[in-house]
């Protein structure tokens, strides 16, 4: 496994050197979208709680400390405030006054309650980029309710799309609060764009709402972007499929490499067969009809058949299996770095600049551990 130190990490020539970012933020989408631009350079500064972000101590953890929470904002500087201090709301202004994005993720007129609304920082600092992430916007009938990551699963249909007609299941991983984070880096980095052509600050809002529906959109409602289509409802075929000692993933999609699969189970008879079909009919029932050759060979035996036969094919790894992948291991994705709890795997920013690679910056900070440098 490639090794990369804080310091080198550190000194490496990165875009968004010389940007300073507040980030009030709480959970994942906030903390992950500013965790994803300090890796791009920016100087993140989270303002918590005394008590710290919630998400510190949820779920799995070591040393005291959610692994979630760490994997969510490395290379940050943490600075502990009180927010109905006056004192300490002085501080943030304090920070604020050169800061060049605040991003927060309170419910509506939470910042406005504690003076931090746009119009207010704005007079503070005319050039600041405000990003305000809610879960179902700024105002209408849900913008009080809560919001969490199954919750707009749910609400915006991908729990039932998930459920392909069975019983309807959250996903195991926080997709919509990573999804929103990662629109939400986009639209900061937009922000920077716009605020250098104009030379005035702005107020970026969001939603966890509009962004899962927005990414929703291109293929769950393929049945429902023309108006009139009063189709039932599709769904993609399951590329998994059983071998012998386990699944593998196959997904061809040309012609051709759907003949060379039936080639490959010793069916090239069955193309025939297929193209008498419509082209709904032909995808389920191609994956019907191969499902019981392919048991007849192991998981190894099939991806080294399709590779030769340039089938798209793939193994479904366990996270662990994912971490000695040869490509993974090949394109140095993770990095080691010594944090508050003992050394700890970090993944670096999936892109090169001028091959140059992103590597981790630096672990996690403590609560407060800051406060005595910034505030």
């Amino acid at each position: 496994m490639s090794s990369a130190s804080t310091s080198s990490a550190s000194t490496t020539r990165r875009p968004l050197d010389g940007i300073k970012v507040i980030e009030a933020c709480g959970y994942i989408s906030g903390p992950f979208a500013a965790q994803m631009l300090s890796d791009l350079g920016a100087d993140v500064i989270k303002v918590e709680p005394k008590t710290g972000d919630p998400y510190r101590n949820f779920g799995h953890s070591q040393g005291g400390v959610g692994v979630v929470w760490t994997n969510s904002n490395r290379g940050k500087k943490s600075v502990a405030l009180d927010l109905k201090d006056a004192g300490d709301l002085a501080k943030l202004k304090e920070l604020l006054k050169d800061a060049d994005l605040y991003i927060e993720n309170w419910r509506p007129h939470v910042s406005a309650a504690l003076g931090l609304s746009f119009d207010a920082l704005h007079k503070l600092n005319p050039k600041l980029i405000q990003l305000s992430i809610t879960g179902y916007g700024a105002d209408g009938p849900l913008a009080k309710e809560p919001a969490f990551d199954a919750i707009v699963q749910g609400r915006t249909g991908l729990l039932h799309y998930e459920a392909a007609g069975g019983e309807p299941r959250a996903t195991n991983t926080f997709v919509a609060d990573k999804v929103a984070a990662l629109f939400s880096a986009q639209m900061a980095l937009a922000g920077i764009i716009e605020r250098d052509k104009s030379g005035k600050g702005l107020h970026l809002q969001t939603s966890m709402l509009d962004i899962i529906s927005y990414y929703n959109f291109p293929d769950m409602f393929h049945n429902r972007t023309f108006v009139e289509d009063k189709a039932e409802v599709t769904y993609a075929p399951q590329p998994v499929l059983a071998t012998r000692d386990g699944h593998i993933v196959l997904s061809p999609v040309s012609g051709k490499q759907l003949g060379r699969t039936l080639e490959a189970v010793g069916h090239p008879e069955w193309k025939d067969e297929l193209k008498k079909l419509s082209r709904k009919e032909m995808t389920q029932t191609f994956f019907k009809w191969i499902a019981e050759p392919l048991k007849s060979k192991t998981n190894t035996e099939w991806l080294d058949i399709f590779r030769e036969l340039d089938v798209p094919a793939g193994p479904i790894n366990k996270p662990e299996d994912h971490l000695r992948d040869p490509q993974v291991l090949h394109n140095k994705l993770y990095s080691e770095l010594d944090g508050p709890a003992g050394k700890l795997r970090a993944i670096r920013y999936p892109a090169s600049f001028n091959g140059q690679l992103m590597t981790p910056r630096g672990p996690a900070p403590s609560l407060g551990q800051h406060n005595d440098e910034l505030v």
